[in-house]
């Protein structure tokens, strides 16, 4: 986990958890967003680069990944009753801007949810950010 995330309507900061493995050959990752608002929806994010971006577009959290970004719009998640979602991983078909690319070893992808959120009125937040370097 790295790059702190802001506080949302549940007093809490989202975060991911990673499960499986990073092990390019085993292609069996996936992330788990947690301490999302109850019955919320949102999509990963992904970039080979680190950044800071404070309350991008108006949004109340803090943008950190940077550069070339891909989305999981297939797999667009709803928190539900128990605050999270989990995005399984395809590490060999990680969207980026210009289609997806498979994760070489040695390379750092970074990862965070971007959101829906009502802190006070509706906007949307990021998760802290998540970075997996793949063998």
């Amino acid at each position: 986990v790295y790059c702190d995330g802001v506080a949302n309507s549940t007093g809490g900061v989202a975060t991911i958890i990673g499960s499986g493995s990073a092990i390019i050959a085993q292609n069996n990752l996936s992330l788990t967003a947690v301490d999302l608002p109850f019955s919320t929806t949102g999509y990963m994010i992904v970039s080979r680069d680190e950044a800071f971006v404070p309350n991008p577009g108006g949004s109340q959290g803090n943008l950190c990944i940077g550069g070339a970004t891909g989305r999981y719009l297939g797999q667009v998640g709803n928190s539900g009753f128990f605050g999270s979602f989990t995005t399984t991983i395809d590490v060999l078909a990680i969207p980026q801007s210009s289609g997806a690319v498979a994760a070489l070893p040695g390379e750092t992808f970074r990862f965070q949810v971007w959101y829906r959120d009502a802190n006070p009125t509706v906007t949307s937040n990021f998760t802290r950010g998540y970075a997996v370097t793949f063998q």
